[in-house]
């Protein structure tokens, strides 16, 4: 009688779409050690915020938002929400601050983090690179030393004993082309590069050093007798020629998408690396260790960008938004049905595959966009499972508005308002609404309209 009440409840507050998510389908929210736990100073991103210019009105991480302060009180915040995953990472710079030195005590905090979610019926989803490296890893050359692969297997031997059966989901990698494309394409991310000919080792050793992770993670918990599932957090963009009846746009298009998309995603299938551009990079290698080491496809998707191609400008080639379209605060498109295009594509590469949405959201200070783009997103996910593919969880970014990279603390992702001085976290309106569509997905409704569409 309660459910039935508690749904004539929600259809009154809230119209609904058409679209339907499975009853069993998983909320999470995702969070990054670097930027909510603060005081990272054994990291290379620690040493890169004293550079003058590198971070937006000269802000550093410092504290962060004090997360191991406020465990309690997040952990309530996302009851609150209604997830029941916590997609986070561990933070390597902490767990082994100096070569083959390990902190017993970081170590245990992270397992009585573990304990604590399970607790309150929190899945944890354990990222073990997110960005970050230890300065003594920078100092040997970072993602181009290749003793990387060795030294990340080495760090994760150490850490999964720790944690064991409690903890089923793994990613060893967030997002591989951001770090390719912030810090070697680009100088917004160390080592900063920004030079295009330079990202071929960087990327070969990324998958290496996944692949012998993937490898070391099953042997160490199928010992345990337990499966864990192993992945890597892909940061897809969509992206389109801005003139369509331009054949180059159309090409550069077509070449960037994979290089940045998929070369990565198909080694991991066919431990064959392979990228191309003319006259700009040709990089290729055999890498058998990173062969079919992927359990599920962490996907995360938060725009699109329009390749704009002039020979005769200094960069030739840019990426634009389309002229007209809806934009966050950061100046990103607002495009949700690339998110189906994307499912669409990876359902295509790796048929049935299961697929994580590892994070999607939205800076939006003012909390007027943040509902609506969950909602449209999440009835672009709904319409694609419903076709078949085999989407299994949603992972807003973020919980609470912390340090965004290049960003510092000036961009808004939180389900709660932020203040770093203060470290107060004050619920935006749209968590509330988060909660409601959790609530209603939980009790087999459809999605819950937002209330700008009312």
């Amino acid at each position: 009688m309660r459910s039935i009440l508690a749904a004539l409840i929600l259809l009154v507050q809230f119209p609904v779409s058409a679209a339907n998510l499975p009853r069993d389908f998983r909320f999470g929210v995702s969070t990054a050690a670097h930027q909510v736990e603060g005081n990272n100073s054994n990291s290379d991103w620690w040493q890169w915020e004293e550079i003058p210019g590198k971070i937006k009105n000269g802000q550093r991480s410092g504290i962060a938002t004090d997360s191991w302060g406020h465990q309690d009180e997040d952990i309530s915040n996302m009851k609150s929400l209604g997830v029941s995953v916590y997609r986070y990472s561990i933070e390597w710079a902490k767990v082994e601050p100096k070569e083959g030195v390990f902190d017993e005590k970081v170590l245990a905090q992270y397992s009585d983090q573990v304990d604590r979610l399970l607790r309150a019926g929190i899945e944890p989803m354990i990222t073990l690179q997110h960005f970050t490296l230890p300065l003594w890893v920078k100092d040997h050359g970072g993602w181009d030393w290749d003793g990387i692969a060795g030294a990340f297997e080495t760090y994760l031997t150490k850490v999964i004993p720790v944690f064991g059966k409690r903890v089923k989901y793994w990613i060893t990698i967030n997002e591989p082309m951001s770090m390719i494309a912030g810090g070697y394409m680009s100088d917004v991310f160390p080592p900063g590069v920004n030079n295009l000919s330079s990202i071929g080792t960087p990327m070969i050793n990324m998958l290496r050093a996944h692949g012998r992770a993937y490898h070391r993670i099953h042997e160490i918990l199928e010992k345990q007798n337990f499966t864990p599932m192993v992945g890597l957090a892909h940061n897809l963009i969509v992206l389109d020629p801005l003139h369509s009846y331009n054949l180059l746009e159309h090409y550069v298009t077509r070449r960037f998408s994979q290089i940045y998309n998929w070369a990565i995603p198909d080694a991991l299938t066919t431990g064959e690396f392979k990228i191309f551009f003319p006259f700009m990079i040709n990089a290729k290698a055999d890498i058998p260790e990173a062969k079919n080491t992927q359990d599920f496809f962490g996907l995360n998707y938060y725009t699109r960008y329009r390749v704009k191609v002039n020979l005769f400008s200094k960069d030739k080639f840019e990426k634009v938004v389309t002229p007209g379209a809806p934009v966050n605060d950061l100046g990103w498109e607002i495009y949700p049905e690339g998110i189906a295009r994307l499912l669409n594509q990876i359902q295509e590469r790796f048929p049935q595959m299961p697929i994580w949405i590892t994070e999607n959201g939205i800076a939006d200070a003012d909390d007027h966009l943040r509902t609506k783009y969950i909602k449209e997103h999440l009835d672009q996910i709904a319409d694609r499972i419903e076709a078949g593919v085999p989407v299994k969880g949603y992972c807003q970014w973020t919980l609470n508005d912390n340090f965004e990279w290049a960003e510092g603390f000036t961009a808004h992702f939180g389900f709660y308002s932020l203040d770093p001085k203060t470290l107060n976290r004050v619920p935006r309106q749209s968590a509330a609404d988060f909660s409601e569509i959790t609530r209603s997905v939980k009790m087999g409704l459809p999605i819950p309209r937002s209330r700008e569409d009312q």
